[in-house]
Order: C-alpha cells, then sequence, then structure tokens
C-alpha cells in the first residue's frame, strides 16, 4: 500500500515539474511605429454658452488701475453676443464703458455702449 502511494506522489511531482517546465512562445514584436491621431476640433459653441476672459492690469505709478471684461455667447438664435466692460481708476478720476455687440446671421452687427465718467473733487 505504501508503495502504490509513493508511487503516486511521485507521479504527481514529476508531472508538476514537467508542466512547470513548458516554454512558452516569444512576445510578438511591437507593431511600427504610427504617429499619433490629428487633434480634433473643439465641439461647436452650444447656444446660450458663454465664455469669459477677465484681465487686471497691476496698478499704475499713480494708484490707478484699469481692468477688463470680455464675455462672448451665442443668444438661443445662435448670434454671437460679446459684452466688454472696462473699469479704470487714477488720480484724474475714474470711468467705466460698458460696450455690447451683436453679430446677425447675415454679417451685420449693432453695438451699443455707455460711459460714465467721475472727477476728483
Amino acid at each position: 500500500m505504501t508503495k502504490h502511494l509513493l508511487a503516486g506522489v511521485a507521479a504527481v511531482i514529476l508531472t508538476a515539474g514537467v508542466a512547470s517546465a513548458q516554454s512558452y512562445p516569444p512576445v510578438p514584436p511591437p507593431p511600427p511605429y504610427s504617429p499619433p491621431p490629428a487633434p480634433v476640433a473643439p465641439p461647436a459653441p452650444v447656444p446660450g454658452s458663454s465664455t469669459s476672459t477677465t484681465t487686471k492690469v497691476a496698478p499704475t505709478p499713480d494708484g490707478g488701475y484699469r481692468a477688463s471684461t470680455i464675455k462672448k455667447r451665442l443668444d438661443p438664435y445662435g448670434n454671437e453676443v460679446t459684452r466688454k466692460d472696462v473699469y479704470r481708476e487714477g488720480v484724474g478720476g475714474s470711468s467705466e464703458t460698458h460696450t455690447k455687440t451683436e453679430t446677425d446671421p447675415f454679417g451685420g452687427t449693432t453695438t451699443r455702449s455707455t460711459s460714465t465718467t467721475t472727477t476728483p473733487r
């Protein structure tokens, strides 16, 4: 009985050793270099969406500053609307200018502007 048991254990060990010694085929070489895909253009703007850029200029030597904000968006009809707000302040006073430009589908534009100036007392 012990002989059969030892013979079975030896057979299992030898089989496991042969199985672990199997060789595998070599790894295939990598594919030739291909350039990265071309960049994709950003999607078209959606009516009602907007972008905004704000710029604040460093203080001037006289203690004033200038700040401007430009906002571009599409109205519900797909027309571009640009709003520009400029604020200036300095020794000579301060001013605010608000400009709104609307572009129609035929390439025409309408611009409205308001300006307020304050002088020091």
